[in-house]
């Protein structure tokens, strides 16, 4: 199998896998029975943990698609692994934040 097939084909079960425990998460949320902290509690129980796996998805999507992530930021350069968690955690706080003002 050629590489590129094979990191492609890596990628989509990853986020497929990203995926099955998403519904995982929430069903066992349902079966539970944590409606009542479901709906109090809803952007810190369901919002905030769908935004940390939707932001490792776009992330490893991007990593994958177009080669390492590397980028300056108020001249800091990162490069290596440090590129994709910075821009994790970029991802994941915008997010959080539009969680935060949508709410």
């Amino acid at each position: 199998m050629e590489r590129r097939t094979f990191v492609r084909f890596a990628s989509w079960i990853v986020v497929s896998g990203a995926s099955l425990f998403t519904a995982i998460y929430l069903g066992i949320l349902v079966l539970r029975d944590y409606d009542a902290i479901i709906r109090e509690h809803f952007a810190a129980t369901v919002g905030l943990p769908l935004a940390g796996i939707a932001s490792f998805c776009i992330v490893y999507v991007l990593q994958h698609s177009s080669g390492a992530i590397e980028f300056e930021v108020l001249g800091l350069k990162f490069k290596g692994a440090s590129g994709p968690i910075v821009f994790w955690v970029l991802c994941f706080l915008g997010m959080a934040l539009a969680i935060k003002l949508l709410w």
